[in-house]
């Protein structure tokens, strides 16, 4: 009979240890599962916190891309190689990096780049209406200080803002241009 009630204290102690283990798992899934919420929780605060910080400021136009492109493939009257050959704006900038020349028209490439430039914004901006205002930047990617900027009017109303990266040597040249209006 003693080998029975030890057997029997054996099985009774395992069952007890048994129900225990169960009860501390489950202790143990819920804290895992209200430890998981939480850190949710947190992502999506600091994702909310991120995406309402950006000021107006950051907003891309398509419009303002638009005409970024256009100006960006217009053709000038500068030829830094040869004189039928005439760069367009895109060109201009590479050029304008490289310091080269128009051989045309005997003027640095970003000279002509910066009068060229300012005519064909101002006309293209006085067509539009809701712009009040207008800056471009030209400057290379991680470098101090920018290669050219000019801005014109006063802002009033929401900012647009759209950039143009290209690649000259292995320079990465960024254009952005910025309008403010209604």
């Amino acid at each position: 009979m003693m080998i029975d009630a030890r057997l029997v204290n054996w099985l009774w102690g395992l069952k007890y240890l048994k129900n225990k283990m169960f009860i501390k798992k489950g202790q143990q899934e819920m804290v895992g599962f209200i430890l998981i919420v939480a850190l949710v929780v947190v992502g999506l605060m600091v994702f909310l916190v991120i995406s309402l910080r950006n000021s107006p400021e950051d907003v891309g136009s398509l419009e303002v891309a638009n005409i970024l492109d256009a100006v960006m493939k217009h053709t000038t009257e500068c030829a830094i190689i040869y004189e039928p050959d005439y760069d367009n704006f895109e060109d201009l900038f590479k050029s304008c990096h490289q310091e080269d020349s128009c051989s045309n028209l005997d003027i640095s490439a970003c000279d002509y780049l910066n009068d060229s430039l300012h005519d064909i914004l101002g006309v293209m901006m006085e067509s539009e209406a809701s712009v009040s205002y207008y800056q471009l930047d030209f400057f290379v990617k991680d470098a101090p200080g920018g290669l050219l900027t000019f801005d014109e009017g006063n802002c009033t109303g929401s900012v647009k803002s759209a950039q143009r990266n290209i690649v000259s040597d292995s320079d990465s040249l960024i254009i952005r241009l910025k309008t403010c209006g209604g």
